[in-house]
């Protein structure tokens, strides 16, 4: 029987989410990445995957482990809370995987030292939403990769919407 540490299931989510998003966009064009419903204020594939970059960046790199921001200053004001969603035409989503390989990479890294216990500690949560805060790590962690597996769900069904199907259906 193999028993794996808490952490390393976390740096292998790590890893799952990259590779989540790199499916879910497969086989899309520049256009599908950019592209936005008349009828469906849902926000467009490519701004989807800068916002789980950079919301995976800032909650577990800079919140909880404490490290400095890895991303361009632009991201931040791209992809955010209350920005309006459209997938700039500066932007590729090459762009992004190079960013989220940078990314994953680096808080692979900063988590290779921690121990199962850092699990238990709190983290600062005065930038956290109300239903996450006086959560320790662990708990800010599955609600942080149950956010952004969600968007990857979310894309699924904008793949629906551009008649591109889902699930390699």
């Amino acid at each position: 029987m193999i028993i794996l540490k808490a952490m390393t299931i976390y740096r292998t989510t790590c890893f799952t989410l990259e590779n989540q998003m790199k499916f879910v966009t497969k086989d899309l064009t520049d256009a599908d990445h950019r592209w936005r419903a008349e009828t469906n204020p849902a926000p467009a594939i490519g701004w989807i995957v800068g916002h789980v970059l950079i919301m995976h960046e800032q909650i577990i790199n800079q919140l909880m482990l404490g490290g400095s921001p890895i991303l361009p200053d632009d991201y931040y004001s791209t992809f955010g809370f209350a920005t309006e969603g459209d997938f700039p035409i500066t932007y590729t989503l090459d762009d992004l995987f190079i960013e989220f390989k940078n990314v994953n990479s680096k808080i692979v890294e900063s988590l290779m030292v921690k121990e199962d216990d850092w699990l238990d500690e709190f983290p600062d949560d005065s930038v956290l939403p109300p239903h996450w805060k006086n959560k320790n790590h662990m708990k800010v962690l599955a609600l942080h990769f149950n956010h952004v597996f969600t968007h990857a769900g979310q894309i699924l069904e904008l793949k629906r919407q551009l008649n591109k199907g889902a699930w390699g259906f």
